[in-house]
């Protein structure tokens, strides 16, 4: 969860600064330099943030800038006790930064006993500078200094994406890829330079990336009162991403969970929230840990809000609460329900009867249903069946009065929409327009899993799959569950035929997931299997279902697509390959059999891309 949750804030700052998930890893050393330097906060002076690339960085700047790239960092005085140079009083802004940067011998005067602090940095200053923070000594440049000193800024390439000369003066662009190249460069000794400051580095290398997101987040901050205080920032120009997708301050709702970046003026809001009874608090209530509700168990972000759970807490067990999840799906917060009345709509995935524990201590045997809603939430509540016939796929809806829940019956309304076909960006269906923090589930034979608007773009559907949905106050679909849309809840691979045991039982062989497998007969009777690719429809554990998959001949084969002629056919998220050979079907990767020369590849889909199917199986053979 965590690796995902950090994954998808990645993708949307790289969405912020105008680099598709696709490009990432192409983005070039130049487009990556001022977000890492940004995140690092390397131009930040006591002049305030320098934002224009072509503004001259001073002198004064650069000796503050250097300091902020090194591990003296938070340990630098602005102020100094002294006068080294005859135009940098005491009192200047940056007196104590330039000694600082001059006692290290990052930086030096002039012989006329200036520093000439509002001067721009030259080039060849500037890369003295920097090789000093590598570890290198005037020793280390012999002959000529300055060309020493360049000829190593070249072959350690800190040249990179820099087009001025050994004297020129440097922009703030200049110094941000400076510094950057200085960061993935190696110290004298060896080192990547941003492993000596703490960072960490990718595979290759390199600075992660990743790791400086995670790194500068803070939070979490619950949207409640001014809390748009406790952000250090602008909070109404600020990037904002609520659940991964880009929106706008207004998107923002009371009891939102929210985390920010200082140094990427960047804010991610999620409103994942559960409601219900508390069934228990575990593993007491002296040290609680985590919280159960509706079957689910919820762990506590830290002791304040485990605080809240104990015996010295106000929330007890068979309250009725709402949990605030955070980034990570832990408790980060807990209202009552005078404090968030709160009316959920979903589909039933099961009913059945259990044991409960009275308020006198006593166990009775009692009705349940087990329901989930647009955000994949799953809730358990009593019911009473006498008042309503509740079935797999039926709509209900619980409300709160007086901390009490209560199950009833919903009847939606027939679908209203112009058409029933997603629009090719996947922003509407039909008419509407889809909310920017639209919640979309798949749902089939009580499993289900959340959709993001991309994967339906393109898609037409029928007014049938639609069970539920909702509109927000403007109009926009804010909540859609859809009767197996996607396909995506089937399981795919290969039927292989009958087989007959020692005692001759007959049975189907078939592959999923690379792995063989075998079904009696008695249970797949009724079905009527042709050997071949096929989908397999999963219920309680066992296949109950199956039909044979479309295949087309790949003519080409792109990045997440294959040809058959002019016709495009996209990839499931996890399709399977395998290589046919001598009668077997062995599992495999594309990339070993992607060589068209070579081998006959065939792609198999479940359904037509304009309806939302994608390929599922690839069966490659020689030729």
């Amino acid at each position: 969860m965590q690796k995902k949750i950090a994954y998808l804030l990645c993708m949307a700052l790289l969405a912020a600064i105008g680099l598709a998930p696709a490009a990432e890893a192409k983005a070039s050393a130049a487009g990556r330099a001022s977000e890492v330097i940004k995140a690092i906060g390397v131009m930040e002076t006591d002049q305030g943030s320098t934002s224009s690339g072509t503004d001259i960085v001073t002198r004064s700047m650069f000796a503050q800038m250097l300091i902020n790239l090194s591990t003296l960092k938070d340990n630098a005085s602005s102020e100094s006790n002294v006068t080294l140079f005859k135009d940098v009083k005491k009192t200047y802004w940056a007196s104590g930064y330039i000694q600082t940067a001059v006692a290290q011998g990052w930086m030096s005067g002039y012989l006329d006993g200036t520093f000439k602090p509002t001067q721009g940095i030259k080039l060849q200053e500037a890369v003295y500078g920097v090789l000093k923070l590598l570890g290198y000594a005037d020793s280390d440049f012999s002959g000529s200094k300055i060309s020493a000193i360049m000829k190593l800024y070249g072959a350690k390439g800190l040249d990179t994406n820099i087009s001025k000369g050994t004297a020129d003066v440097l922009t703030v662009e200049d110094c941000v890829n400076l510094f950057y190249n200085t960061l993935n460069a190696t110290n004298k000794t060896g080192t990547v330079y941003a492993s000596v400051l703490g960072y960490t580095l990718e595979a290759n290398g390199g600075i992660s990336y990743l790791s400086l997101i995670n790194k500068g987040i803070k939070g979490p901050v619950i949207a409640t009162g001014a809390w748009s205080s406790q952000i250090p920032f602008t909070v109404s120009t600020a990037n904002i991403y609520k659940d991964g997708v880009a929106c706008s301050y207004s998107n923002i709702d009371s009891y939102d969970v929210i985390y920010y970046s200082p140094s990427f003026r960047t804010i991610w809001v999620y409103d994942d929230r559960v409601t219900g009874s508390i069934s228990s608090i575990n593993p007491n209530y002296t040290s609680p840990t985590s919280v159960t509700l509706g079957g689910t168990e919820y762990t506590f972000a830290d002791t304040e809000v485990a605080l809240r759970f104990s015996a010295m807490g106000d929330v007890k067990k068979g309250d009725v609460v709402t949990l605030l999840l955070g980034q990570d799906g832990t408790v980060v917060g807990v209202l009552s329900i005078d404090e968030y009345n709160v009316t959920v709509v979903g589909c039933v995935l099961d009913t059945g009867t259990h044991l409960i524990e009275d308020e006198n201590g006593d166990y009775k045997n009692t009705d349940y249903v087990t329901f989930v809603d647009a955000s994949g939430n799953e809730y358990t509540q009593d019911y009473n069946p006498d008042l309503m016939y509740l079935a797999q796929g039926s709509l209900v809806q619980m409300k709160f009065v007086d901390g009490l829940a209560s199950i009833s019956s919903y009847i939606m309304s027939t679908p209203a929409f112009s058409n029933f076909i997603f629009s090719s960006d996947g922003l509407s269906l039909g008419n509407r327009a889809l909310a920017s923090d639209v919640r979309i589930l798949d749902l089939k034979n009580g499993t289900h899993i959340s959709v993001g608007p991309e994967r339906l773009a393109g898609s037409a559907i029928s007014p049938s799959s639609i069970l539920y949905y909702s509109l927000n106050s403007g109009g926009q679909i804010s909540e859609l569950i859809l009767k197996d849309v996607t396909g995506d809840l089937d399981s795919y691979g290969i039927y292989t035929g009958i087989t007959y045991s020692s005692s001759g039982t007959m049975g189907y062989k078939y592959i999923i997931d690379g792995k063989s497998q075998t079904l009696d007969t008695d249970s797949l009777s009724y079905l009527n299997l042709t050997e071949g690719p096929t989908g397999f429809v999963i219920y309680d554990g066992i296949v109950s279902s199956s039909y044979a998959l479309t295949g087309v001949q790949v003519s080409s084969i792109g990045t997440n697509t294959v040809l058959s002629g002019s016709t495009k056919y996209t990839l499931a998220d996890n399709y399977s390959v395998y290589l046919y050979l001598d009668g077997e079907y062995i599992a495999t990767t594309f990339d070993k059999v992607k060589n068209l020369s070579k081998y006959t590849v065939m792609a198999y889909y479940d359904k037509t891309i304009a309806t939302g199917g994608r390929v599922r199986v690839i069966i490659a053979g020689s030729k």
